[in-house]
């Protein structure tokens, strides 16, 4: 007998109809496995009435079964409301990215940073920030205590579990409105200097040189445990 013919039979399989003969740990670990990393945008709608929102894919355990739907419900925590505005943004805190873009409007902002929960702050472990909340300062402006940038800092310093803070260089002809309920759903991604190369020089208008995070980010006063890196997005 081929020694490959098993091998090629398997390989042909586009069904699996087994799982509910699957020990009850092997199907949770299945569910489990299938909790990929997202980078969660944090959106508003228009004119901040209508609270935030985020286009980020739901995990897809969430539309096989009963059984992966409690699993994601162990997991994922809806997040991010307030006493108004209800939580609606599922969250895993253990490997969702959460982003928060400069494209909010300034009090889009400040009212995010006012319903973010201390609960919530603590258990954030990897967070995304625009790059343009750096450059505020390089440019002499005053970030008073008012602002947004002391709003984030002030964030920041409250996420005890804090393990990433990610800095994000928009790709300058990424045009599309972010913070508009209506808007397109768009996926945001974020990739290295050498991922970049490999995309299509037409797609990416000018991307620059990644900044230099562990100079920029030196006085907001983070923990030496919190890994800092710079992509495009």
């Amino acid at each position: 007998m081929d020694s490959t013919a098993p091998i090629a039979s398997l390989a042909s399989l586009d069904h699996f109809t087994l799982l509910n003969k699957l020990p009850d740990e092997l199907r949770v670990m299945i569910w489990r496995c299938t909790f990929l990393p997202r980078i969660v945008e944090i959106l508003a709608s228009k004119y901040c009435t209508g609270g935030f929102y985020s286009q980020a894919e739901l995990p897809v355990a969430l539309h096989v079964c009963q059984e992966s739907r409690d699993e994601v419900k162990r997991h994922y925590s809806t997040c991010f409301g307030s006493f108004l505005q209800p939580e609606r943004i599922l969250f895993n805190y253990d490997i969702d990215v959460l982003y928060l873009d400069i494209a909010l409007e300034e009090d889009c902002l400040h009212r995010l940073f006012g319903v973010l929960k201390q609960d919530e702050l603590s258990r954030l472990k990897h967070v995304a920030i625009d790059e343009a909340y750096l450059d505020l300062e390089e440019q002499g402006q005053v970030i008073g205590h008012g602002s947004t940038t002391a709003g984030l800092r002030k964030a920041l310093k409250a996420m005890k579990n804090l393990k990433e803070i990610i800095v994000v260089r928009e790709i300058e002809n990424d045009t599309r409105p972010r913070n508009h309920n209506r808007a397109p759903k768009v996926q945001m991604q974020f990739c290295d200097s050498d991922e970049l190369d490999r995309i299509d020089e037409d797609w990416v208008a000018s991307a620059g040189k990644l900044p230099d995070v562990k100079k920029k980010l030196k006085d907001w006063k983070l923990k030496k445990s919190v890994q800092k890196t710079a992509v495009y997005g």
